[in-house]
Parts: C-alpha cells; structure tokens; sequence
C-alpha cells in the first residue's frame, strides 16, 4: 500500500489572512505532498483564503481577546484541539503557542518543532515589565530544550535560541519572485515622492519618526499599510493631513501593487528592544522585490546584506533629523538607480523558490 502522507499542525495565535509567511509555508508544504492543519486566529471568520483549498484551516475563537488569560485559554484550547487530530508532525509558531502543543504532544510518536520568528520576551511591549518578561524566559527555558527541531528567520535569531540546546535551521521570510513578478511595469519614479511603510502599527517601529518628518519633506506623502496597537492613535494624531495616507491591512496580493506607487520603503526600528536589534523584516525584502530602495537601521541583519548588496541606506541612530537627510540623499538620481537596479538583481538570492527548498528539507529529514 502507498504511504499516507504526514499530517503536520501549524499552530500560531497570528490572524490567519494577514500571515503571510505562514501562508507561505503552509502552502509549501501542502504543494509538497503533506496534509496541512493550520491553528490560527481570524480577522473575519466569513472570509476565506487563496489557499484554503489545499491548507486546513482551523479558526480558534477565544474568550479573552489580549492578556494572561487569553495566552492560558489559547494554549489550552490548543491542546484539546491538537489531542483531537492525528498528527505526525506540530509546529508551534513562537512562544505563546509552546505550552498547549507540548502539553498535547507530551505522550505519543507526535514530533514537537519550534518556528521562532521573534524573541517573545524581548519585544517592546514588554520593557519595563520585568514580570511578564521573566514569565516568558522561563517558558523558554522549561520547553524549548526539548523540542525535536527548530528554525527560525536570521541567523541572528539562530545565534540567540541556540543557548537552549538546539541546533536552528535558518528559512528567511521572503516573497516568491513569481509574487514579484507579476508586478505590472513600475511607476515611473523619477519624481514620485512617496514614501511607505509595510507592516505593524506597534512601537518602535519608527512611525512617529515618519510622521514628525513630513513638516521636513512638504514635497513627499505617506503612505502607511497596516494595523496595530497604534492605529488610533496614529490617525488621531495624522488629523486630515492629506499627505499621510492609512490603507489598514491590505492583502497579500494587493501589496506589490501599492508598493509599485512608492518610492522609498521604510524600516526603522528601535534599539530598546533586542528582538528589533535582531531581527530581518519581512519587509524589507518586500521593498527589494519591488524595485525600492528602502532606509534602514544599521543593525546585524541587514548590515551584512546590504554591505553585500546595496539595495538602500542604513542609519546609525532613530532620529528624525537623520531620516530627513536619508530621504533627501536618495533625491540623488544615481544613487537612486544604483540602489534600486541592485534591489532587483537581489531578488534572485532572497527569495522563497529558494527558501523554500530549505524548508522542505528541514521536514523531510523528521
């Protein structure tokens, strides 16, 4: 008889329709052969996915929305739910999933693996919080030892968890080149002013930096795409300006196409948080596969790429003055097209036809 394929459960407490690196990999792993369940969260329980049709999906709804308790009934309704399915294979997506998935796979041939694509305890909301950061430590220090295989996005992070005992493989979060592809011809952007940011309206995140700057650049717009814990304070505090521009969340397969509207991919993050120190945005590869150059901080992760490849700028420090200046020197039309023609040449070494291979292999050798 032919050999059933492996079951693998993802579980995260991400909304489903806005991760897309988890899409990514479900949906990679589906096209592999494997049958996929994905645990997750959900914006609309009445909207559904491109991939819904190959990948599983399992919307947990819980009682509390944010908290202590709702990390308690997640991980416990995860683990009822995991114990239900005839799993080969759980992947618990970062820390807050960790205790339901260990407790349902504690008994059994079931494989536990960690996809760490953050330092839970290092995260901004949690400075000045020594409690909740201990609390998460020592989830780290009690699970995470015993896994069966881990990876994670850099080789920072990798660096990081390897302190408790295992050995991390490393699958950047990227987009496919046939996503960035399909682009419809750049806008011509010799006089395009406009400058983006993709991603979470968290702290730290340089948002307020971008929107002090524009009393600096009166020619340039903003053009913000996302949501977060900040949303309403942003837009209280953005008025009716008209040259700040909020989209909320846009979904995958319309991202490219705002992106193509920009010209200048924003990526400032704070150095009070570790987690942001070491981290590799995914969007930072979203403004390389789409032709921008992009201005980043001088951390680890994106020292080493950009001294390789020159696909945007680096600062040294999060002011808004040093921002200012990053923007105006990309006015340089040289350097402009130097930065941008290397941004899609990169696209042939960042990107998930060739992640992807990693990731196959990481499960295949389970």
């Amino acid at each position: 008889m032919p050999e059933l394929p492996k079951t693998i459960i993802i579980c995260s407490t991400s909304l489903h329709e806005y991760d897309r690196r988890l899409q990514r990999i479900s949906g990679s792993l589906s096209d592999a052969g494997y049958k996929v369940v994905w645990i997750s969260r959900t914006k609309n329980e009445a909207e559904q996915q491109q991939n819904e049709k190959k990948v599983k999906h399992l919307i947990l709804q819980t009682t509390f929305k944010s908290g202590p308790l709702f990390y308690l009934e997640f991980n416990w309704r995860v683990r009822k739910l995991v114990k239900s399915i005839s799993a080969d294979i759980v992947c618990a997506v970062d820390l807050d999933t960790i205790m339901g998935t260990s407790w349902a796979t504690d008994i059994g041939n079931t494989s536990l693996i960690f996809d760490a694509h953050e330092i839970y305890y290092e995260v901004p909301e949690l400075i000045g919080k020594p409690l909740k950061k201990a609390i998460w430590q020592w989830v780290a220090r009690k699970y995470l030892p015993h896994l069966k295989a881990a990876y994670t996005v850099n080789h920072s992070l990798k660096l990081h968890y390897q302190k408790y005992g295992l050995q991390y493989e490393v699958i950047r979060n990227v987009p496919p080149i046939k996503e960035s592809k399909t682009l419809l011809p750049p806008v011509p952007r010799q006089n395009n002013k406009v400058l983006v940011y993709l991603g979470v309206l968290n702290a730290g995140r340089g948002l307020e930096i971008y929107m002090a700057a524009m009393t600096k650049l009166p020619e340039y717009r903003l053009l913000i795409i996302g949501e977060g814990d900040l949303s309403e304070e942003l837009r209280a505090k953005a008025g009716n300006d008209p040259a700040i521009t909020f989209t909320g969340y846009l979904k995958p397969t319309e991202i490219f196409e705002a992106l193509s509207h920009a010209a200048i991919g924003l990526n400032l993050l704070k150095a009070d948080s570790l987690n942001y120190k070491l981290s590799l945005a995914n969007k930072f590869f979203d403004y390389m596969h789409a032709g921008l150059p992009s201005i980043n901080m001088a951390y680890p992760e994106y020292q080493q790429i950009i001294n390789e490849h020159p696909v945007g700028t680096m600062l040294e420090s999060y002011d808004t003055i040093d921002f200012v200046n990053a923007v105006t020197a990309l006015e340089d039309k040289a350097l402009y097209s130097q930065l941008s023609t290397t941004a899609l040449k990169a696209i042939d070494l960042y990107n998930w036809e060739r992640e992807e291979q990693k990731l196959l292999a990481f499960y295949e050798q389970l």
